[in-house]
């Protein structure tokens, strides 16, 4: 007579792997309550300089002022390529990335700009400091990403740092 005692184990384990966890981490289940939104798909005949202006305008509401990934990541191809070296390419690693910590930090924007099929958004961010990224748009949707970041040093260290009064906004 054979044991069914391997059979049960297996099932037992298989059933824990697609059973959510009862008690999520705070990054599990901040990740979880964004939405993820299907890609953007394409627009054919491509959107003009101006649509894809206004679509760019929506995306920084979205993404900047209303802190609302699900409604950003309407803008954002599945072929999306992240030029950072810290990060992957794709929607869905963006989403991982963000959806933690998005929530609770504080934004203030200090400039945007678009030209062409490409557009711009300088902003502070707690924890990370001024932020400068670059998104370029195609058939009205954001294909590709690039992002600079600067923390201001506390005290200067080498006595060649800016102090903030000297910057222009």
């Amino acid at each position: 007579m054979r044991s069914t005692l391997p059979i049960f184990l297996f099932m037992a384990q298989a059933i824990a792997a697609v059973v959510p966890d009862a008690n999520p981490t705070p990054v599990l289940k901040a990740r979880q309550s964004v939405a993820t939104p299907p890609p953007c798909q394409p627009i054919s005949p491509p959107p003009t300089e101006r649509e894809t202006e206004q679509r760019f305008d929506e995306f920084t509401n979205a993404f900047l002022r209303t802190k609302n990934l699900t409604n950003a990541f309407e803008y954002i191809s599945s072929t999306y390529i992240n030029h950072n070296p810290f990060a992957d390419d794709g929607p869905n690693a963006a989403l991982d990335f963000l959806g933690p910590v998005w929530p609770n930090v504080t934004i203030t924007v200090l400039r945007t700009a678009f030209r062409g099929d490409q557009g711009w958004l300088n902003y502070n961010a707690t924890g990370v400091g001024e932020v400068v990224d670059r998104f370029r748009w195609e058939a009205g949707c954001i294909v590709e990403h690039w992002d600079v970041g600067e923390v201001f040093p506390e005290g200067e260290t080498s006595g060649c740092a800016p102090s903030r009064r000297g910057l222009r906004g």
